[in-house]
C-alpha cells in the first residue's frame, strides 16, 4: 500500500521518530494502531453503559489488555459494574494473559520464576 502523506504530517511524524528513536514505519504503525483502538474501545464502552453487554464481552471486544481497559473507564468517567462472577472471570483472564504481548519495548523482559 502506498499513501501520501502532507508535509505537516510528515513534519510531525518525524518529530515522533526522533523522540522514540524509531523508524517512521513504526511511528505510523502505532499511529494507526491507536487510531483504530481509541473508537473500538468507545464503541464497547457504549454499549456497556447502555447494559448491552457485560464487562468481560467488552473488555474481549474492546481488543486490549484489562488493565488498559480499566483505566479507559476511568478516563470516561464509567462506574464498573460488575458482579462477583464477571469479577472472578476478569481475575481469570488477568491471570491467563501473556504479558510479552504488552511489554513497551522489545528488550524490555519478564523474570521468569
Amino acid at each position: 500500500m502506498a499513501i501520501i502523506i502532507p508535509s505537516d504530517l510528515n513534519g510531525e511524524i518525524e518529530k515522533i521518530q526522533k523522540v522514540l528513536h524509531v523508524d517512521k514505519s513504526t511511528v505510523i504503525h502505532h499511529l494507526l494502531s491507536k487510531s483504530i483502538k481509541d473508537p473500538k474501545i468507545e464503541t464497547v464502552l457504549e454499549k456497556y453503559k447502555k447494559g448491552k453487554i457485560s464487562f468481560c464481552k467488552a473488555s474481549e471486544r474492546a481488543g486490549v489488555n484489562l488493565w488498559e481497559f480499566i483505566k479507559s473507564f476511568q478516563e470516561h468517567k464509567i462506574s464498573l459494574n460488575i458482579s462477583p462472577e464477571e469479577a472472578e472471570q476478569s481475575i481469570q483472564r488477568a491471570l491467563n494473559l501473556d504479558l510479552s504481548k504488552y511489554l513497551r519495548y522489545p528488550e524490555d523482559k519478564i523474570a521468569k520464576e
